[in-house]
Protein backbone atom coordinates (compact mmCIF):
# COMPACT_ATOMS: atom_id res chain seq x y z
CA UNK A 1 0.00 0.00 0.00
CA UNK A 2 0.92 3.47 -0.70
CA UNK A 3 0.93 6.46 1.12
CA UNK A 4 -2.80 7.87 2.25
CA UNK A 5 -4.08 11.41 2.62
CA UNK A 6 -7.52 12.77 4.38
CA UNK A 7 -8.63 16.16 4.11
CA UNK A 8 -11.68 17.89 6.62
CA UNK A 9 -12.21 21.45 5.79
CA UNK A 10 -15.03 22.40 8.23
CA UNK A 11 -14.69 24.10 11.36
CA UNK A 12 -11.13 22.43 13.04
CA UNK A 13 -9.99 21.72 9.77
CA UNK A 14 -7.33 19.10 9.70
CA UNK A 15 -5.12 16.97 7.04
CA UNK A 16 -3.67 13.23 8.31
CA UNK A 17 -1.14 11.45 6.58
CA UNK A 18 -0.58 7.94 6.49
CA UNK A 19 2.90 6.74 5.66
CA UNK A 20 3.38 3.20 4.31
CA UNK A 21 6.95 2.44 5.07
CA UNK A 22 6.58 3.66 8.52
CA UNK A 23 3.15 2.74 9.23
CA UNK A 24 2.76 5.73 11.40
CA UNK A 25 0.05 8.49 11.24
CA UNK A 26 0.58 11.96 11.21
CA UNK A 27 -1.56 15.21 11.72
CA UNK A 28 -2.18 18.85 11.25
CA UNK A 29 -4.51 20.91 12.73
CA UNK A 30 -4.55 24.20 10.23
CA UNK A 31 -6.07 26.47 12.75
CA UNK A 32 -2.59 26.08 14.19
CA UNK A 33 -0.15 26.36 11.11
CA UNK A 34 -2.61 29.32 9.91
CA UNK A 35 -3.21 30.88 13.51
CA UNK A 36 -6.91 31.32 13.46
CA UNK A 37 -8.94 29.67 15.75
CA UNK A 38 -11.42 27.00 14.74
CA UNK A 39 -10.25 27.55 11.11
CA UNK A 40 -12.92 26.38 8.06
CA UNK A 41 -10.58 25.80 5.14
CA UNK A 42 -13.82 25.47 2.92
CA UNK A 43 -14.67 29.49 3.84
CA UNK A 44 -12.15 30.95 5.80
CA UNK A 45 -10.00 32.20 2.41
CA UNK A 46 -10.11 31.57 -1.52
CA UNK A 47 -9.19 28.81 -3.12
CA UNK A 48 -6.08 29.97 -3.89
CA UNK A 49 -5.45 29.98 -0.49
CA UNK A 50 -6.74 26.82 0.09
CA UNK A 51 -4.28 25.80 -2.13
CA UNK A 52 -1.20 27.18 -0.77
CA UNK A 53 -2.26 25.71 2.75
CA UNK A 54 -2.51 22.09 1.66
CA UNK A 55 0.57 22.36 -0.57
CA UNK A 56 2.23 23.88 2.10
CA UNK A 57 0.96 20.83 4.18
CA UNK A 58 2.23 18.41 2.43
CA UNK A 59 5.83 20.28 2.27
CA UNK A 60 6.06 19.52 5.93
CA UNK A 61 4.93 15.93 5.74
CA UNK A 62 7.68 15.09 3.27
CA UNK A 63 10.20 17.24 4.62
CA UNK A 64 9.77 16.40 8.45
CA UNK A 65 8.30 13.36 8.72
CA UNK A 66 9.75 11.88 5.71
CA UNK A 67 6.24 10.97 3.36
CA UNK A 68 6.59 11.72 -0.55
CA UNK A 69 3.93 12.84 -2.16
CA UNK A 70 2.79 9.78 -3.80
CA UNK A 71 -0.46 9.13 -3.17
CA UNK A 72 -2.83 5.73 -2.81
CA UNK A 73 -5.63 7.42 -2.77
CA UNK A 74 -6.71 11.64 -1.25
CA UNK A 75 -9.96 10.68 1.49
CA UNK A 76 -12.08 14.21 1.40
CA UNK A 77 -14.34 14.16 4.80
CA UNK A 78 -17.70 13.95 3.60
CA UNK A 79 -18.74 17.26 5.87
CA UNK A 80 -16.24 19.87 4.96
CA UNK A 81 -15.88 20.19 1.04
CA UNK A 82 -12.82 22.17 -0.92
CA UNK A 83 -13.09 24.02 -3.68
CA UNK A 84 -10.36 23.24 -5.53
CA UNK A 85 -9.03 19.74 -7.40
CA UNK A 86 -7.12 17.98 -4.68
CA UNK A 87 -5.02 16.65 -7.85
CA UNK A 88 -3.52 19.71 -8.05
CA UNK A 89 -1.61 19.35 -4.40
CA UNK A 90 -2.02 15.89 -4.19
CA UNK A 91 0.60 12.92 -7.20
CA UNK A 92 -2.78 10.64 -7.09
CA UNK A 93 -5.66 10.56 -9.74
CA UNK A 94 -7.57 8.77 -6.90
CA UNK A 95 -10.29 10.53 -4.81
CA UNK A 96 -13.06 9.64 -2.52
CA UNK A 97 -15.22 9.77 0.21
CA UNK A 98 -16.26 7.12 1.92
CA UNK A 99 -17.42 7.44 5.25
CA UNK A 100 -19.78 10.20 6.77
CA UNK A 101 -19.22 12.63 9.86
CA UNK A 102 -19.89 10.66 13.09
CA UNK A 103 -18.48 7.63 11.40
CA UNK A 104 -14.87 8.91 11.09
CA UNK A 105 -15.36 10.57 14.76
CA UNK A 106 -16.20 6.83 15.62
CA UNK A 107 -12.79 5.17 13.80
CA UNK A 108 -10.63 8.35 15.09
CA UNK A 109 -11.60 7.13 18.89
CA UNK A 110 -12.13 3.51 18.38
CA UNK A 111 -8.78 3.04 16.76
CA UNK A 112 -6.93 5.07 19.19
CA UNK A 113 -8.41 3.01 22.32
CA UNK A 114 -7.19 0.05 23.49
CA UNK A 115 -9.99 -2.29 23.52
CA UNK A 116 -10.44 -4.64 20.86
CA UNK A 117 -14.60 -4.23 20.63
CA UNK A 118 -16.37 -1.35 21.99
CA UNK A 119 -19.78 0.77 22.15
CA UNK A 120 -19.06 3.95 20.68
CA UNK A 121 -21.21 6.97 21.54
CA UNK A 122 -20.69 9.86 19.35
CA UNK A 123 -22.60 13.25 19.70
CA UNK A 124 -21.59 17.09 19.14
CA UNK A 125 -23.71 20.03 17.38
CA UNK A 126 -23.68 18.94 13.54
CA UNK A 127 -22.68 16.66 11.33
CA UNK A 128 -24.27 15.34 7.77
CA UNK A 129 -25.44 12.27 9.58
CA UNK A 130 -27.02 13.97 12.26
CA UNK A 131 -26.25 14.76 15.61
CA UNK A 132 -26.07 11.62 18.23
CA UNK A 133 -25.19 8.35 17.19
CA UNK A 134 -24.18 5.09 18.59
CA UNK A 135 -21.89 2.36 17.25
CA UNK A 136 -20.71 -1.47 17.57
CA UNK A 137 -16.90 -1.13 16.95
CA UNK A 138 -14.08 -4.09 16.46
CA UNK A 139 -10.80 -4.20 14.78
CA UNK A 140 -13.20 -5.20 11.23
CA UNK A 141 -14.70 -1.83 11.24
CA UNK A 142 -17.53 0.52 12.74
CA UNK A 143 -21.24 -0.93 12.32
CA UNK A 144 -24.07 1.76 13.53
CA UNK A 145 -26.44 0.82 15.88
CA UNK A 146 -28.79 3.44 16.80
CA UNK A 147 -29.41 7.73 15.53
CA UNK A 148 -30.63 9.87 18.14
CA UNK A 149 -32.64 12.74 16.98
CA UNK A 150 -31.26 15.23 19.24
CA UNK A 151 -28.64 18.52 19.14
CA UNK A 152 -27.15 18.10 22.90
CA UNK A 153 -24.19 20.11 21.45
CA UNK A 154 -26.23 22.71 19.80
CA UNK A 155 -28.31 23.05 22.97
CA UNK A 156 -25.54 23.39 25.17
CA UNK A 157 -24.07 26.05 22.96
CA UNK A 158 -27.47 27.67 23.16
CA UNK A 159 -27.42 27.44 26.91
CA UNK A 160 -24.50 29.11 27.11
CA UNK A 161 -24.99 32.26 25.01
CA UNK A 162 -27.84 32.93 27.54
CA UNK A 163 -25.62 33.85 30.49
CA UNK A 164 -23.71 37.28 29.93
CA UNK A 165 -20.48 36.09 31.65
CA UNK A 166 -19.95 33.20 28.75
CA UNK A 167 -21.22 34.94 25.23
CA UNK A 168 -20.12 38.62 26.08
CA UNK A 169 -16.47 38.37 24.71
CA UNK A 170 -16.84 35.22 23.03
CA UNK A 171 -15.47 35.69 19.19
CA UNK A 172 -16.96 31.75 18.00
CA UNK A 173 -19.62 30.12 18.77
CA UNK A 174 -18.15 27.13 19.54
CA UNK A 175 -15.72 28.44 22.09
CA UNK A 176 -19.13 29.04 24.19
CA UNK A 177 -19.54 25.18 25.04
CA UNK A 178 -16.27 25.44 27.46
CA UNK A 179 -17.02 28.83 29.01
CA UNK A 180 -20.22 27.64 30.33
CA UNK A 181 -18.78 24.10 31.35
CA UNK A 182 -16.04 26.46 33.42
CA UNK A 183 -18.63 28.98 35.01
CA UNK A 184 -21.30 26.41 36.22
CA UNK A 185 -19.31 25.62 39.37
CA UNK A 186 -20.16 29.10 40.73
CA UNK A 187 -23.91 28.23 40.72
CA UNK A 188 -26.59 25.91 42.42
CA UNK A 189 -29.04 23.53 40.18
CA UNK A 190 -32.36 24.93 40.22
CA UNK A 191 -34.18 21.46 40.38
CA UNK A 192 -37.62 22.45 39.33
CA UNK A 193 -35.72 23.96 36.09
CA UNK A 194 -33.90 20.19 35.33
CA UNK A 195 -36.58 18.34 33.41
CA UNK A 196 -37.20 21.45 31.19
CA UNK A 197 -33.34 21.85 30.11
CA UNK A 198 -33.35 17.83 29.85
CA UNK A 199 -36.02 18.18 27.59
CA UNK A 200 -34.54 21.22 25.36
CA UNK A 201 -31.70 19.36 24.76
CA UNK A 202 -33.73 16.92 22.63
CA UNK A 203 -36.61 19.66 21.39
CA UNK A 204 -34.32 22.63 21.49
CA UNK A 205 -38.03 24.13 21.63
CA UNK A 206 -36.94 27.85 23.13
CA UNK A 207 -41.52 28.30 23.88
CA UNK A 208 -41.44 25.54 25.62
CA UNK A 209 -38.82 26.22 27.28
CA UNK A 210 -39.50 29.39 28.34
CA UNK A 211 -43.04 28.21 29.68
CA UNK A 212 -41.58 25.18 31.69
CA UNK A 213 -39.16 27.66 33.76
CA UNK A 214 -40.87 31.36 33.41
CA UNK A 215 -37.37 32.33 32.22
CA UNK A 216 -37.73 35.17 30.07
CA UNK A 217 -37.05 33.77 26.55
CA UNK A 218 -40.67 34.31 25.34
CA UNK A 219 -39.64 36.21 22.78
CA UNK A 220 -36.06 34.55 22.06
CA UNK A 221 -36.02 32.59 18.26
CA UNK A 222 -32.42 32.45 18.08
CA UNK A 223 -29.53 33.56 20.54
CA UNK A 224 -27.50 33.79 17.75
CA UNK A 225 -30.18 36.72 16.80
CA UNK A 226 -30.32 38.33 19.79
CA UNK A 227 -26.66 38.89 20.98
CA UNK A 228 -26.45 40.13 24.96
CA UNK A 229 -30.16 41.79 25.21
CA UNK A 230 -32.06 41.69 28.02
CA UNK A 231 -33.09 38.60 28.17
CA UNK A 232 -29.62 37.45 29.25
CA UNK A 233 -28.75 36.61 32.49
CA UNK A 234 -25.82 37.76 34.83
CA UNK A 235 -24.42 37.48 38.20
CA UNK A 236 -26.10 34.50 40.29
CA UNK A 237 -28.43 34.07 38.27
CA UNK A 238 -25.98 33.42 34.90
CA UNK A 239 -24.30 30.94 37.45
CA UNK A 240 -27.03 28.88 38.32
CA UNK A 241 -28.35 28.75 34.88
CA UNK A 242 -25.08 27.34 34.33
CA UNK A 243 -25.20 24.45 36.68
CA UNK A 244 -28.86 23.52 35.68
CA UNK A 245 -27.53 23.42 31.92
CA UNK A 246 -24.98 21.23 33.02
CA UNK A 247 -27.13 18.79 35.38
CA UNK A 248 -29.93 18.46 32.62
CA UNK A 249 -26.99 17.51 30.07
CA UNK A 250 -25.46 15.01 31.70
CA UNK A 251 -29.33 13.57 32.97
CA UNK A 252 -29.96 13.59 29.56
CA UNK A 253 -27.06 11.82 28.43
CA UNK A 254 -27.58 8.66 30.49
CA UNK A 255 -30.92 8.71 29.64
CA UNK A 256 -29.68 7.48 26.32
CA UNK A 257 -27.54 5.17 27.56
CA UNK A 258 -28.95 3.40 30.41
CA UNK A 259 -30.77 0.74 27.40
CA UNK A 260 -26.91 -0.17 26.52
CA UNK A 261 -25.21 -2.88 28.46
CA UNK A 262 -22.51 -0.95 31.07
CA UNK A 263 -20.18 -4.30 30.76
CA UNK A 264 -19.22 -3.53 27.41
CA UNK A 265 -16.69 -1.29 26.86
CA UNK A 266 -17.53 2.74 26.12
CA UNK A 267 -16.07 4.88 23.64
CA UNK A 268 -17.42 8.55 23.94
CA UNK A 269 -16.06 11.08 21.19
CA UNK A 270 -17.66 13.89 19.02
CA UNK A 271 -17.50 17.48 20.45
CA UNK A 272 -19.42 16.82 23.35
CA UNK A 273 -16.81 14.38 24.83
CA UNK A 274 -14.55 17.60 26.03
CA UNK A 275 -17.33 18.19 28.52
CA UNK A 276 -14.70 16.46 31.63
CA UNK A 277 -17.74 16.83 33.89
CA UNK A 278 -20.22 14.34 32.53
CA UNK A 279 -17.39 11.99 31.68
CA UNK A 280 -16.26 12.18 35.18
CA UNK A 281 -20.29 10.86 35.73
CA UNK A 282 -19.28 8.59 32.93
CA UNK A 283 -16.24 6.99 34.37
CA UNK A 284 -17.63 6.16 38.01
CA UNK A 285 -20.07 3.56 36.27
CA UNK A 286 -17.76 1.96 33.12
CA UNK A 287 -14.69 2.79 35.52
CA UNK A 288 -11.56 1.26 33.36
CA UNK A 289 -13.87 0.42 30.52
CA UNK A 290 -14.36 3.88 29.54
CA UNK A 291 -11.76 5.72 26.94
CA UNK A 292 -12.23 9.22 25.73
CA UNK A 293 -9.28 10.33 22.97
CA UNK A 294 -7.32 13.20 23.42
CA UNK A 295 -9.04 14.55 20.22
CA UNK A 296 -12.43 13.97 20.55
CA UNK A 297 -13.36 17.58 18.52
CA UNK A 298 -13.76 17.68 14.48
CA UNK A 299 -9.79 17.79 14.62
CA UNK A 300 -10.15 14.34 14.59
CA UNK A 301 -12.25 13.72 11.37
CA UNK A 302 -9.76 13.11 8.93
CA UNK A 303 -7.61 10.76 10.71
CA UNK A 304 -10.79 8.50 11.49
CA UNK A 305 -11.14 8.95 7.89
CA UNK A 306 -7.73 7.17 7.49
CA UNK A 307 -8.64 4.41 10.46
CA UNK A 308 -12.31 4.41 8.43
CA UNK A 309 -10.42 2.99 5.14
CA UNK A 310 -7.44 0.97 6.37
CA UNK A 311 -8.51 -0.18 9.31
CA UNK A 312 -5.71 -0.50 11.69
CA UNK A 313 -5.04 -4.13 13.48
CA UNK A 314 -3.59 -2.62 16.61
CA UNK A 315 -4.34 0.33 19.18
CA UNK A 316 -2.69 3.47 17.17
CA UNK A 317 -1.21 6.63 19.38
CA UNK A 318 -0.66 9.84 17.93
CA UNK A 319 -1.01 11.87 20.74
CA UNK A 320 2.52 13.45 20.30
CA UNK A 321 2.97 13.37 16.68
CA UNK A 322 0.62 16.97 15.65
CA UNK A 323 2.41 19.47 13.89
CA UNK A 324 6.17 20.53 13.73
CA UNK A 325 7.54 24.21 14.64
CA UNK A 326 7.38 25.57 11.22
CA UNK A 327 10.25 27.64 11.97
CA UNK A 328 12.59 24.94 13.81
CA UNK A 329 15.32 25.52 11.33
CA UNK A 330 15.80 28.82 12.14
CA UNK A 331 16.15 27.89 16.13
CA UNK A 332 19.92 28.96 16.28
CA UNK A 333 18.99 32.68 14.61
CA UNK A 334 16.70 32.74 17.58
CA UNK A 335 18.91 31.29 20.44
CA UNK A 336 21.75 34.03 19.03
CA UNK A 337 19.21 36.71 19.14
CA UNK A 338 17.89 36.59 22.32
CA UNK A 339 21.24 35.19 24.10
CA UNK A 340 19.73 31.87 25.08
CA UNK A 341 21.53 29.43 27.32
CA UNK A 342 21.01 25.20 27.59
CA UNK A 343 18.73 24.29 30.86
CA UNK A 344 18.29 21.44 32.62
CA UNK A 345 15.06 20.08 33.63
CA UNK A 346 16.34 21.29 37.51
CA UNK A 347 17.21 24.84 36.33
CA UNK A 348 13.06 24.21 34.86
CA UNK A 349 11.96 23.19 38.29
CA UNK A 350 13.99 26.00 40.60
CA UNK A 351 12.24 28.74 38.56
CA UNK A 352 9.00 27.43 39.02
CA UNK A 353 9.36 26.97 42.62
CA UNK A 354 10.45 30.84 42.21
CA UNK A 355 7.28 31.62 41.22
CA UNK A 356 7.92 32.02 37.53
CA UNK A 357 5.90 31.36 34.66
CA UNK A 358 7.19 29.43 31.86
CA UNK A 359 6.49 28.48 28.27
CA UNK A 360 7.95 24.94 26.89
CA UNK A 361 8.03 23.90 23.53
CA UNK A 362 9.65 20.53 22.62
CA UNK A 363 8.74 18.69 19.53
CA UNK A 364 5.92 18.22 17.14
CA UNK A 365 2.63 19.07 19.01
CA UNK A 366 0.19 16.95 20.75
CA UNK A 367 -2.65 16.51 18.99
CA UNK A 368 -6.49 17.72 20.40
CA UNK A 369 -7.51 21.36 21.63
CA UNK A 370 -6.02 20.66 25.30
CA UNK A 371 -2.12 21.13 25.63
CA UNK A 372 -0.61 18.22 27.31
CA UNK A 373 2.96 19.35 27.96
CA UNK A 374 4.79 20.19 24.09
CA UNK A 375 3.17 23.33 23.60
CA UNK A 376 2.18 23.96 27.38
CA UNK A 377 2.46 27.32 30.07
CA UNK A 378 3.38 25.61 33.33
CA UNK A 379 3.49 27.04 36.75
CA UNK A 380 3.75 26.61 40.62
CA UNK A 381 -0.23 25.41 41.92
CA UNK A 382 0.83 25.98 45.03
CA UNK A 383 0.67 29.64 44.92
CA UNK A 384 -2.91 31.17 45.49
CA UNK A 385 -3.71 34.07 43.41
CA UNK A 386 -1.52 32.26 40.08
CA UNK A 387 -4.87 31.46 38.56
CA UNK A 388 -5.84 35.17 38.54
CA UNK A 389 -2.23 36.30 37.31
CA UNK A 390 -2.73 33.68 34.34
CA UNK A 391 -6.16 34.65 33.52
CA UNK A 392 -5.42 38.21 33.64
CA UNK A 393 -1.51 38.57 32.69
CA UNK A 394 -0.90 36.01 30.15
CA UNK A 395 -3.88 34.11 28.79
CA UNK A 396 -6.37 37.59 28.81
CA UNK A 397 -9.42 35.47 29.50
CA UNK A 398 -12.34 35.21 31.30
CA UNK A 399 -11.48 34.97 35.48
CA UNK A 400 -13.29 32.04 36.01
CA UNK A 401 -12.04 30.15 33.92
CA UNK A 402 -9.93 27.45 35.61
CA UNK A 403 -6.77 25.32 34.90
CA UNK A 404 -5.36 21.97 34.68
CA UNK A 405 -2.59 20.18 36.83
CA UNK A 406 -0.41 17.11 35.85
CA UNK A 407 1.47 14.67 37.91
CA UNK A 408 2.74 11.58 37.96
CA UNK A 409 0.42 8.72 37.21
CA UNK A 410 1.73 6.70 40.44
CA UNK A 411 1.82 9.83 42.86
CA UNK A 412 -2.16 10.90 41.20
CA UNK A 413 -3.42 8.99 44.05
CA UNK A 414 -1.67 11.24 46.88
CA UNK A 415 -3.47 14.56 45.15
CA UNK A 416 -6.85 13.71 43.55
CA UNK A 417 -9.97 10.76 44.02
CA UNK A 418 -11.18 8.66 41.68
CA UNK A 419 -11.96 4.97 41.29
CA UNK A 420 -8.64 4.39 39.50
CA UNK A 421 -6.01 6.74 37.27
CA UNK A 422 -6.11 4.69 34.21
CA UNK A 423 -6.89 6.92 30.88
CA UNK A 424 -6.18 10.21 32.65
CA UNK A 425 -3.68 10.93 30.22
CA UNK A 426 -5.50 13.73 28.41
CA UNK A 427 -7.34 16.27 30.69
CA UNK A 428 -10.43 13.99 29.55
CA UNK A 429 -11.83 13.88 33.18
CA UNK A 430 -12.52 15.93 36.23
CA UNK A 431 -11.65 14.22 39.95
CA UNK A 432 -11.87 15.79 42.86
CA UNK A 433 -8.84 17.70 44.74
CA UNK A 434 -7.84 15.73 48.17
CA UNK A 435 -5.54 18.57 49.36
CA UNK A 436 -6.21 22.49 50.27
CA UNK A 437 -2.57 22.92 49.28
CA UNK A 438 -3.28 23.52 45.46
CA UNK A 439 -5.42 26.46 44.96
CA UNK A 440 -4.44 27.64 41.34
CA UNK A 441 -5.56 23.91 39.63
CA UNK A 442 -8.71 23.67 42.19
CA UNK A 443 -11.95 25.28 40.49
CA UNK A 444 -14.46 26.28 42.73
CA UNK A 445 -16.41 23.25 42.69
CA UNK A 446 -13.63 21.10 44.29
CA UNK A 447 -12.42 19.81 41.07
CA UNK A 448 -9.59 19.77 38.32
CA UNK A 449 -9.53 18.63 34.99
CA UNK A 450 -6.13 16.36 35.61
CA UNK A 451 -3.44 14.86 33.52
CA UNK A 452 -1.34 11.94 34.59
CA UNK A 453 1.80 11.27 32.96
CA UNK A 454 4.41 8.47 32.96
CA UNK A 455 8.10 8.37 31.63
CA UNK A 456 7.28 6.75 28.98
CA UNK A 457 4.28 8.55 27.91
CA UNK A 458 6.02 11.88 28.18
CA UNK A 459 9.37 12.11 29.54
CA UNK A 460 10.01 15.74 29.54
CA UNK A 461 7.00 16.13 31.90
CA UNK A 462 8.05 13.39 33.53
CA UNK A 463 11.69 14.58 34.32
CA UNK A 464 10.58 17.95 35.25
CA UNK A 465 7.88 16.63 37.86
CA UNK A 466 10.40 14.85 39.13
CA UNK A 467 12.63 17.87 40.10
CA UNK A 468 10.12 19.78 41.10
CA UNK A 469 9.25 17.08 43.83
CA UNK A 470 12.98 16.87 45.37
CA UNK A 471 12.22 20.96 46.09
CA UNK A 472 8.70 20.94 46.83
CA UNK A 473 6.18 20.02 49.24
CA UNK A 474 3.79 19.03 46.33
CA UNK A 475 4.62 17.10 43.26
CA UNK A 476 2.01 18.61 41.32
CA UNK A 477 2.89 21.72 38.47
CA UNK A 478 -0.18 23.91 36.76
CA UNK A 479 -0.40 23.24 32.83
CA UNK A 480 -2.27 25.30 30.53
CA UNK A 481 -1.61 25.59 26.50
CA UNK A 482 0.78 27.89 25.15
CA UNK A 483 -1.53 30.97 23.50
CA UNK A 484 -3.53 33.82 24.37
CA UNK A 485 -6.67 34.23 24.05
CA UNK A 486 -8.28 34.50 20.67
CA UNK A 487 -5.71 32.40 19.24
CA UNK A 488 -5.24 28.60 18.93
CA UNK A 489 -2.01 27.13 20.29
CA UNK A 490 1.10 28.24 18.64
CA UNK A 491 2.91 27.01 16.03
CA UNK A 492 6.09 28.89 16.24
CA UNK A 493 9.50 29.92 17.39
CA UNK A 494 8.05 33.86 16.67
CA UNK A 495 4.50 33.33 18.21
CA UNK A 496 6.23 31.35 21.37
CA UNK A 497 8.77 34.90 21.86
CA UNK A 498 6.03 36.71 20.45
CA UNK A 499 4.04 35.85 24.12
CA UNK A 500 7.10 36.15 26.01
CA UNK A 501 7.67 39.65 25.61
CA UNK A 502 4.00 40.86 25.27
CA UNK A 503 2.63 39.07 28.79
CA UNK A 504 3.84 38.34 32.06
CA UNK A 505 5.41 35.09 31.17
CA UNK A 506 8.91 35.30 32.34
CA UNK A 507 10.90 32.52 30.03
CA UNK A 508 10.01 30.53 27.50
CA UNK A 509 12.29 26.53 27.21
CA UNK A 510 12.37 25.44 23.80
CA UNK A 511 13.87 22.43 23.26
CA UNK A 512 15.47 23.42 26.49
CA UNK A 513 16.84 26.55 25.80
CA UNK A 514 16.07 28.89 28.04
CA UNK A 515 14.63 32.27 26.77
CA UNK A 516 14.20 35.55 28.84
CA UNK A 517 12.75 38.74 27.86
Amino acid sequence: MKNLVSIFAGHDANISFYHADKNKYYTIEIERLVQKRYFRLHVDNSPAEQLRILKECVDIAEQRWGIKNDYENVLICSDGFIQIDPKQVFNTEKVSTIARHHQTHAAAAFYMSPFKEALIVSYDGGGDDGHFNIYSGNRDGITLLENIKSDFGGGYLLCGSLVREVAEKSKHQLALAGKLMGLCGYGKVIPEYVPAFEEFFFDRDYEKLANWTNLNLKNVDSPWENPLDNWVFEGQEGYDIAATAQEAFENAFFSVLEKYDPDIPLIVTGGCALNVLVNEKIKSVYDRRLYVPPNPHDGSLSLGHLFFYKKPDKQVDITYEGLPLVDSNELQTYIDKYGATKVNKKKIAELLKDGKIIGLVYGDSEVGPRALGNRSIVCDPNIADMKDILNSKVKFREWYRPFAPFCKKEEAHLWFESSNFENLEYMSYAPVVKVDTLPSITHVDGTARLQTVTEESHSHFYELLTEFGKISDTNVLLNTSFNIRGYPILSSIKDALYALNNTQMDYVVIDDYLFAK
